[in-house]
């Protein structure tokens, strides 16, 4: 395993703690307290401690460049459904004229883990795929 793959496990293991942290929070504070338990996804800062030793080769980084592409396009996706989401439950469905300002800064945080998710899901898929492609 390499260090790419090390770092995307770290992330995916700090989602799942933040997960937890929701569960826990909403069970111990209300729905409304439990958004603090994915605080704890800035664990994920620290994924750069995973260094890579050796320089990557073109297969390190066609790998990576189609992890930061399907990344952006996920993350983009889901600002823009958040968005869209929102305004429809809110004006559509409740036909309030107004939503709540903290649900933006949501929507936001929303995007950016879902870019992590994403890169760190499409890394360990694709490095199997060449993993299983190198066996046959």
């Amino acid at each position: 395993m390499n260090a790419e793959q090390k770092r995307a496990w770290f992330i995916l293991g700090v989602f799942a703690l933040s997960c937890i942290a929701f569960v826990v929070l909403g069970v111990t504070f209300g729905f409304h307290g439990a958004w603090g338990g994915f605080g704890v996804f800035g664990l994920a800062g620290f994924a750069f401690l995973f260094r890579r030793r050796e320089k990557p080769d073109e297969r390190d980084k066609a790998i990576n460049r189609r992890a930061i592409i399907a990344a952006g396009m996920i993350s983009y996706a889901t600002f823009i459904l958040g968005c869209m989401g929102t305004w429809f439950v809110v004006y559509r469905i409740h036909g309030q004229e107004q939503i709540d300002v903290h649900l933006l800064g949501a929507i936001t945080i929303a995007g950016g883990i879902a870019c992590y998710m994403a890169h760190s899901i499409t890394i360990l898929v694709l490095y199997r795929r060449h993993m299983e492609a190198d066996d046959a």
